[in-house]
């Protein structure tokens, strides 16, 4: 059984390019994972892009993102097309 994805938007008012955070869930045959507080971001004139939740850290003195997990890279590429579609969707009806 392929892992189904379901996800959860919600608009908010925040810093630009900052346009959304949904949570993900991964459904499998015997359980399911949620990833919460993923971003979708958008600026003028461009397409919206989506992150998995990841966490700003400073290594001698160079300041970077390490994410939170690991999926491949199939079921991510899968996970973030899913996640904006949902935010297209739900930017189309307001």
């Amino acid at each position: 059984m392929a892992t189904k994805i379901s996800v959860e938007v919600a608009i908010i008012e925040a810093k630009p390019p900052l346009k959304a955070l949904a949570d993900v869930k991964l459904i499998f045959a015997d359980g399911e994972i949620t990833i919460r507080r993923c971003a979708v971001f958008e600026k003028p004139d461009a397409p919206p892009w989506a992150n998995l939740p990841r966490l700003r850290i400073e290594t001698n003195g160079k300041k970077e993102f390490v994410p939170f997990l690991d999926l491949s890279r199939e079921l991510k590429k899968r996970v973030l097309n899913t996640l904006l579609d949902e935010y297209r969707r739900k930017t189309e009806d307001r």
